[in-house]
């Protein structure tokens, strides 16, 4: 069985970046005139996010503090930005990467958020992982960020239902762009993305 390590390196193409190896915390700022997303190329702690607010500029707003669920991730290009390295810059010190653009938010009655994306993104999971995939009508949405120790604290859409995958195999995904996002900020981040076909 190949290594998600070494599968993950056959994604990633000339210019992209591939984020720390592991399931880290990353944080995310957005540019106020834009709306572009950019995510700290580093991992980053709940201190290192606190003092980011307080060095920000008028140009950009937190965008919050989140655990990866993944165990490897990558970003082909920026958004619109096809055979174009990564973006980069400093904000506030610290590297960041453009990885997303967000479209017009819809919040369902439940209070989860369903956001389409902008995004070229990749990620992998271990095998012997137990996923918890969110199923709706429209297809099955793995989860991104957060952890399943709250899926009991989860409002979920309209006909929407919590399952798990256990991996037999290194799992690796390529978010459909756009990639439909859905975001809850109860019990810490949670996210779930996709849809995807599941192992």
């Amino acid at each position: 069985m190949k290594s998600l390590q070494s599968l993950m390196q056959k994604q990633l193409q000339q210019g992209g970046i591939a984020v720390p190896y592991g399931r880290h915390s990353f944080m995310e700022v957005v540019e106020v005139a834009t709306g572009r997303v950019w995510m700290s190329v580093e991992p980053a702690t709940q201190q290192d996010y606190d003092l980011l607010l307080k060095k920000l500029d008028k140009a950009f707003r937190g965008g919050g503090l989140g655990d990866a669920s993944m165990d490897a991730a990558l970003f082909r290009y920026s958004p619109n930005g096809e055979g174009k390295p990564v973006r980069e810059r400093h904000i506030a010190g610290r590297p960041f990467m453009h990885v997303a653009i967000p479209g017009e938010p819809f919040v369902h009655s439940d209070g989860m958020i369903q956001i389409e994306v902008n995004k070229s993104h990749v990620v992998g999971y271990e095998a012997g992982r137990i996923l918890t995939i969110m199923s709706l009508p429209e297809g099955d949405f793995v989860e991104v960020v957060g952890n399943a120790e709250h899926d009991e604290d989860l409002p979920l859409p309209d006909k929407g239902r919590l399952r798990t995958v256990e991996l037999q195999a290194p799992w690796i995904v390529t978010l459909p762009s756009p990639t439909v996002a859905f975001f809850y900020f109860g019990s810490g981040m949670r996210s779930f993305q996709g849809p995807v076909t599941l192992p």
